[in-house]
């Protein structure tokens, strides 16, 4: 009799047990599909950054050999032929909002004991100019954001010269006129090596 009702009693006892805690499993299931949804998320986004950096690099090589093909020749005479410290030919193009452009930039040393061997590339915005010609007011940083070129250190040996890329990718959100750049190399980190050249680029 006691060992019937002290079975009944803890039966009732399980019973309120699974009462108070009446999705204890189902929580643990759910709990253990969130976390194996968070680690798949995280296997994507890493495998797309991945993904990613390898179609910059592989697109930039690209741009190196294109630059080759289109203006290898013209920096070759401005720079060995005419003697020019900075060369910027074919400055000038007219794209649509959503397409890219590259520019081909030379430099020659002329004097190492002068200058050294070190330079460096710098990009700025001047303005954007409407079709009216009348200057429209646009953000720098947004603008150049768009510019793809290599801001690190530039070794010249005296007398020889160097071809850099500067890469326009214009998005199609991009107002329609003239935006006009100004390029600077700089020699031993801060001392302008020529004068400023100039890009347009005519957003149709």
């Amino acid at each position: 009799m006691v060992i019937n009702m002290f079975g009944k009693r803890q039966r009732k006892f399980g019973n309120k047990f699974l009462n108070i805690f009446p999705c204890g499993k189902k929580g643990s299931i759910n709990l253990a599909m969130s976390t194996i949804v968070i680690v798949i998320m995280g296997v994507v986004i890493l495998t797309s950054g991945i993904l990613l950096m390898k179609t910059f690099i592989s697109g930039a090589d690209d741009i190196k050999d294109q630059l080759d093909a289109q203006t290898e020749s013209e920096l070759e005479r401005l720079l060995v032929d005419q003697g020019k410290k900075v060369a910027l030919p074919l400055h000038t193009v007219t794209v649509e909002a959503g397409e890219d452009h590259i520019f081909g930039l030379g430099i020659l040393n002329i004097d190492a004991e002068v200058y050294g061997e070190n330079f460096n590339l710098d990009v700025a915005l001047s303005k954007l100019v409407g079709g009216d010609n009348l200057e429209i007011a646009v953000s720098e940083d947004d603008v150049l954001s768009w510019l793809l070129y290599d801001t690190g250190e530039i070794r010249i040996e005296e007398n020889e010269h160097h071809s850099e890329i500067i890469h326009v990718g214009v998005p199609e959100t991009a107002a329609k006129g003239t935006y006009i750049f100004n390029v600077y190399v700089y020699y031993s980190g801060d001392s302008r090596y020529d004068s400023v050249k100039k890009l347009y680029v005519t957003v149709d």
